[in-house]
């Protein structure tokens, strides 16, 4: 397995037609959860909305930021693997802009910054 199928970029909602079935990471403000758990929308850094499809209903109360590791189903959309929910204080310091530089330097610089993975001698 290549180095480049282990890994699980952190991606923003404009990135994901370029990881179409692959893992990623996406960060963002969660909103208009549906009321069976099935599915939730998520502003991700780049002020886009992806929808977020769960592979099993939530058990959990969804609000504020996320971060959603899943594969990428289509351009807007991805299926969520495992989701981290963080507290009402952490969203509101959250710096999304910063983070959203961060996503364009990473993407921008990727031979020098490899982002998740397994790395063997």
């Amino acid at each position: 397995m290549s180095l480049n199928e282990q890994t699980k970029p952190r991606v923003n909602a404009s990135l994901l037609p370029n990881f179409h079935g692959r893992q990623v990471c996406l960060l963002g403000f969660a909103k208009n959860v549906d009321s069976a758990g099935q599915f939730f929308t998520l502003t991700a850094s780049d002020n886009q909305d992806v929808k977020i499809q769960m592979q099993d209903p939530l058990n959990q109360r969804v609000s504020g930021l996320v971060e959603v590791h899943g594969t990428v189903t289509s351009k807007n959309s991805l299926r969520c693997d495992h989701l981290v929910t963080f507290s009402e204080e952490e969203s509101q310091q959250f710096d999304v802009a910063l983070y959203q530089k961060a996503i364009e330097y990473t993407h921008r610089c990727s031979s020098l910054y490899i982002q998740g993975g397994i790395m063997e001698d």
